[in-house]
């Protein structure tokens, strides 16, 4: 009676909605997977905010399905640190040990701990390539045994946990359900201690030799670092079911709570032509063989053009689309750079600029306050350098006094975006993706000094060169504004 009791007991704690937190609130709405709809994003402090996030199991190379759980969540870690000033203590953690390790050590001859470093090590050169930000403090499965064996021995002493007949320690749960709608037939108890098995490796602790569950290793590992609380548990959406619906039971469990995470986000797939890339359908890639078609910044702009929720599409049309935006943002920042850099300038009508960027700069931040939907914000960035580059090109007057500062500060709004969101602003190469955008701008900048020797000469033959050259270019797609003394480029 005792161990039904327990299970309806646990059963009950489970059978709640979500509970608010209290404390800051940043003005943000997120959605929430248990409520099924946008809440109030709220932290305990806004100057500690933790955060957890599931890390790779290393077995093999990492593909592009985790650069696109991973860039997603770098991408919204930087507007809570950039935009809304919140300082996030992240965490993440490596399982390296594993039965996919175990396997894959088998038929190659490399002993485990060697082919979890290879890949451990390959993925983080991945991030890096992919400028996704480390975590504050990495945690290794095997590093870190004795606090996953504490975990454990708790959740046996009061009773939320049993000895199987092999040895093996199983959680043990009367409903699953919290983050998502789950079906009776699917509830388990599931392991939480795996027993030793011969040619395996394993650990002894005080209920047996053995190795960890996967499930038991984030939750003891994360609330080692966080306790009790956390405000932010991040991962693809095929880890709401069942792995995190686990880690919520055994942590509530643990610390007799209601609720231990307050938020959980989860990341769409990536999917080709409407289905999901996986290794099981062998229609997915590595990250390194994904680079070999784009770069890491084009990818990133993919990432932001999907919100973090939906499913991406990855194909040549999306990375096109991706790779255009790009040079779009680099072609506005080349020209404006050009104008303000010029004596003479082409009349720009100053209030109407000012109020774009004003509006633009609010629908920025109330998109990024709306479950950070960087798809909006892509829309209005577009629409911003659409309307300036229509100033630009229809103006047909020019001069020494025109104010620029309404133009500068678009071009800081576009920077600062581009930085925030974490494209590598290293050079410009990266960012325009390939030598085209540099060649055009470094031949439109010596014919537009060509020309400029023509106007002062009143040479014909030299203005005449320039207009051939101009035609030509538009014939390869680059259309050739002039504005007396000063050339503006851009792609038809």
């Amino acid at each position: 009676m005792g161990g039904v009791r327990k299970i309806l007991h646990l059963s009950a704690r489970y059978q709640h909605n979500w509970i608010k937190p209290v404390g800051f609130d940043t003005g943000i709405k997120v959605y929430n997977c248990r409520t099924q709809g946008k809440v109030p994003f709220i932290v305990r402090n806004k100057d500690s905010v933790t955060w957890y996030t599931c890390g790779p199991t290393v077995y093999d190379s990492s593909h592009i399905g985790h650069a696109s759980c991973y860039v997603k969540l770098d991408i919204i870690r930087r507007i809570l640190q950039n935009h809304f000033s919140l300082n996030l203590i992240t965490v993440m953690n490596i399982t390296d040990i594993d039965d996919k390790i175990i396997t894959k050590s088998s038929a190659s001859k490399i002993s485990i701990n060697d082919l979890a470093k290879i890949y451990e090590k390959e993925f983080w050169e991945d991030m890096h390539i992919l400028n996704v930000l480390k975590p504050h403090v990495i945690m290794r499965v095997s590093e870190n045994i004795p606090l996953i064996e504490r975990f454990i021995m708790k959740l046996l002493k009061e009773g939320h946990a049993y000895k199987d007949n092999d040895g093996s320690i199983l959680f043990q749960i009367g409903t699953y359900g919290k983050l998502q709608n789950v079906n009776r037939e699917q509830l388990a108890n599931f392991t939480v201690w795996k027993a030793a098995k011969e040619n395996e490796p394993s650990w002894m602790i005080q209920c047996g030799a053995g190795r960890p569950g996967w499930h038991t290793e984030c939750s003891a590992m994360a609330s080692a670092i966080f306790g009790s609380e956390i405000d932010i548990h991040a991962g693809g959406i095929d880890l709401k079911f069942p792995h995190h619906e686990n880690e919520e039971a055994q942590c509530c469990a643990y610390f007799s709570k209601q609720q231990w995470v307050n938020y959980w986000l989860h990341t769409g797939h990536l999917v080709r032509n409407a289905v999901k890339m996986s290794k099981s359908l062998q229609n997915t890639t590595t990250i390194r063989g994904m680079l070999e078609l784009c770069s890491g910044n084009v990818f990133r702009m993919m990432c932001l053009m999907s919100h973090y929720r939906k499913n991406m599409e990855f194909s040549e049309e999306y990375v096109h689309a991706a790779k255009t935006h790009l040079e779009t943002y680099t072609n506005f920042l080349i020209n404006c750079n050009i104008i303000i850099n010029n004596p003479y300038k082409p009349h720009i009508e100053i209030d109407v600029l000012n109020d774009c960027v004003r509006q633009s700069v609010t629908k920025f931040s109330d998109a990024l306050k709306d479950d950070f939907d960087t798809a909006q914000c892509i829309k209005i960035i577009d629409n911003l350098i659409s309307v300036i580059n229509r100033m630009l090109h229809n103006s047909s007057q020019m001069s020494h006094l025109q104010e620029i500062t309404p133009l500068i500060g678009a071009c800081n709004f576009v920077t600062n975006m581009l930085h925030m969101f974490g494209f590598n602003l290293s050079n410009r190469h990266e960012i325009s993706e390939s030598n085209e955008t540099e060649l055009t701008n470094i031949l439109t900048k010596f014919r537009q000094n060509v020309r400029a020797i023509g106007l002062e000469t009143k040479n014909s033959n030299l203005i005449s060169l320039c207009d051939s050259v101009r035609d030509d270019l538009y014939k390869l797609g680059v259309s050739v504004k002039d504005h007396k003394y000063i050339s503006l480029w851009s792609k038809i």
